[in-house]
């Protein structure tokens, strides 16, 4: 077993998704198969929003869907919104090897307190927000507070939707691709972190193979191969 673990966001949420296939990956390296996201349309915006984000942060302004979303929110610090970005958020859990990690898109800040804030990307036109979104936030906002943070009780998602037509092509008008951007407030709740991620090393610490989850398509064919061999 390592003597220092890091653990990222992604694997995290993969323990809600899967314990067995959690355990599978981050306590023995067997990952699930990846899928192919060579066409992934949110890693394409993601830099683009980044850099949008900065240069209002320079200007000394707010994004207008983040001010219409509430006037009091100001873009947090440059100098220490890149230090989390590129080097990641960590928190060492007490008594044991594990330390969690993740890196953030941005942060905001209302008053005296910090807002996290994870941009997406959707061409959906009735987006609603998956419970592994308020996650995402949340995991973060923990991970702040566990460094001394004073965090608001919501997050922000930043969320960019790009109309594509029935052949999976951008619709344009004119020249520019038709986008529609608002800033969503999610409510968070840091409370329960501390138990989920005890919960969580306790699986990890484990001997036994977790059971899988019901709906786990990874763990269903790994049953069927097992089958297959026994015959």
């Amino acid at each position: 077993m390592d003597k220092n673990k890091e653990i990222s966001r992604t694997k995290v949420e993969l323990y809600f998704e899967c314990k067995r296939c959690f355990w599978l990956d981050v306590r023995h390296g067997i990952e699930r198969p990846k899928p192919n996201l060579a066409g992934n349309i949110g890693s394409k915006y993601d830099s683009r929003i980044k850099k949008y984000f900065d240069e209002c942060r320079k200007r000394g302004e707010t994004p207008e869907e983040i001010k219409n979303l509430d006037p009091e929110l100001r873009l947090f610090p440059e100098p220490i919104i890149n230090k989390w970005r590129n080097n990641k958020i960590g928190y060492t859990y007490p008594k044991s090897n594990i330390t969690f990690c993740g890196k953030i898109d941005d942060l905001l800040k209302k008053r005296d307190q910090l807002v996290p804030l994870d941009i997406k990307v959707t061409i959906s036109r009735d987006f609603q927000i998956p419970e592994a979104y308020t996650r995402q936030l949340e995991f973060y906002g923990y991970l702040l507070k566990k460094n001394g943070k004073s965090l608001a009780d919501f997050g922000v998602l930043y969320v960019i939707r790009v109309d594509i037509d029935e052949d999976f092509q951008k619709i344009k008008e004119g020249k520019a691709v038709i986008e529609v951007r608002e800033a969503r407030k999610v409510e968070l709740n840091y409370e329960k972190w501390d138990k989920i991620l005890e919960d969580l090393i306790n699986v990890y610490n484990s001997e036994e193979e977790p059971d899988p989850a019901e709906n786990c398509e990874f763990c269903q064919r790994d049953k069927k191969i097992m089958e297959l061999r026994k015959t």
